[in-house]
């Protein structure tokens, strides 16, 4: 596959995002898979402490601000800024004209002696390559799969290498409409992904697993709780029990000896989703993306008296009348969902084994995190943190790669990113119930999936209908 790939990093984050142009380069070290956040970022630039060592003796200037950023000025103009994102450590190097054999050459070297993945990415011409350390040396293509999770809120996307690293990933809401917003997601996918990128297959979850497995010729389908559970024993293999959050339904999975062992899920009561805060934070007029830090601010957290979503916006509303803060109200909606989250999925807070992982778009929201945490203690007697993933709101899409890249031997079935794009779909009854000796009154409802007006997939047909060949003079009209 080629395209014009621009720089992103996945989370939209930093310089990164930028795209490269003539002269600079980029070298890009993920994160290790370290349950706590800041442990992740100091592993990085510990990592490429000789690099540091080494452009503090190159540079005429330089200003390093801890973990967080640095950035050097050489003699000849030359510079390299080194910044963090929630999942990489960047580092970007600009040469003055002409490029300098030094610090560059230097830098280069010491970073294909990591023992550790790592890329770099080049402009030529129009495009932007990544080569990804292999065994000392700069390789030629990114090689790995991808994973769709397509649910009823999100569609979900993540691209990971062979090396098991999430190297990109995209999340694009559903809206009602599977296939035009899959199409949607591949296009910003495929613009942060660079132009040597090798799509090796690829795996599907989600309650519209079908429609996107036929859209893409994926080759692996696995349950959403199994896709979840996959993703997390490898960013934090160490779990033993995980929590998930999403828009309209919540789950609690145990694992035993690395693999899935139980798993419950809520989907008949929104008030333990994010559902539910979504249609409080329109009441309350503040952005969804605010509510966990204002909650934190809380002095004193309403109480509310039930659970339920409905009789938790009647009294959000008196409280509102009483002129209780909004601060207050929203800890007390965190509570409260963290409340229910316990008890719809019945539980045991004492008995659960650690480490825990809070996963989830809801795990965004770091009040919701303290409120888990806090009924946590309560229950226990002690103090327990919830581990957070990175990228924790594409869980299933990742856990899709991970299957894909476990189960295709060989280059599986995937269509490509530029084939999806040009199938169009079209919803409609079957016209050959007659033909087919079915004598239903109600017609069958179909979906054509077609490129340049041949129809390459029927979804949603009978076996019969898949088993006997279409006139010439019928298969026209379903065009």
């Amino acid at each position: 596959m080629t395209h014009n790939g621009t720089l992103s990093d996945n989370t939209g984050e930093g310089f990164a995002s930028l795209p490269l142009t003539p002269g600079q380069i980029f070298y890009r070290i993920p994160y290790l898979f370290l349950q706590k956040a800041k442990d992740r970022v100091q592993d990085a630039w510990e990592s490429v402490a000789p690099v540091i060592d080494t452009l503090k003796k190159e540079a005429r200037h330089h200003d390093i601000k801890g973990e967080e950023a640095a950035s050097f000025t050489c003699e000849d103009g030359s510079r390299v800024e080194i910044s963090t994102t929630v999942s990489d450590l960047w580092i970007k190097a600009e040469a003055a004209d002409p490029a300098p054999a030094s610090p560059f050459q230097k830098i280069d070297t010491l970073i294909k002696g990591l023992k550790k993945p790592a890329y770099k990415y080049i402009c030529e011409k129009t495009r932007v390559l990544a080569f990804p350390l292999v065994s000392g040396t700069w390789g030629d293509t990114v090689k790995g799969f991808i994973g769709l999770d397509a649910g009823s809120i999100s569609i979900n996307i993540a691209f990971v290498d062979e090396a098991g690293v999430v190297f990109e990933t995209d999340y694009t809401l559903t809206e009602g409409d599977v296939i035009n917003n899959i199409k949607k997601a591949f296009s910003r996918l495929s613009a942060k992904l660079p132009a040597n990128i090798d799509i090796l297959g690829s795996g599907v979850t989600g309650s519209g697993h079908e429609i996107s497995s036929a859209l893409l010729g994926a080759d692996v389908y696995e349950t959403e709780l199994d896709a979840h559970a996959e993703a997390t024993l490898h960013l934090l293999p160490d779990t033993q029990v995980i929590f998930d959050i999403g828009g309209q339904d919540s789950k609690v999975m145990y694992i035993e000896d690395g693999e899935l062992e139980e798993a419950g899920m809520n989907k008949k009561c929104g008030a333990g989703t994010g559902s539910f805060l979504d249609a409080q934070a329109d009441r309350l007029g503040i952005p969804i993306e605010k509510f966990g830090e204002t909650g934190l601010k809380a002095k004193k957290p309403y109480s509310f008296s039930s659970m339920c979503t409905v009789f938790v916006g009647r009294d959000l509303i008196a409280e509102q009348a009483k002129g209780n803060t909004k601060e207050n109200i929203i800890a007390g909606l965190h509570r409260s969902l963290a409340m229910n989250f316990y008890a719809t999925l019945g539980i045991n807070k004492k008995h659960l084994k650690t480490p825990i992982a809070f996963q989830g778009g809801v795990a965004s929201n770091i009040g919701v995190k303290k409120s888990l945490e806090d009924l946590l203690c309560e229950a226990r007697g002690e103090k327990l943190e919830l581990y957070v993933p990175m990228h924790h709101k594409v869980m299933g899409a990742i856990g899709m790669a991970l299957f894909a890249r476990d189960e295709v031997e060989e280059r599986g079935s995937f269509r490509g990113i530029e084939t999806i794009q040009g199938i169009t779909s079209e919803f409609t009854e079957c016209t050959r119930a007659q033909e087919l000796g079915c004598n239903k009154t109600m017609l069958c409802d179909l979906v054509h999936l077609s490129r340049g007006g041949e129809v390459v997939q029927t979804l949603y047909a009978c076996d019969a209908y898949a088993a006997t060949p279409m006139a010439p003079s019928a298969e026209r009209s379903a065009q």
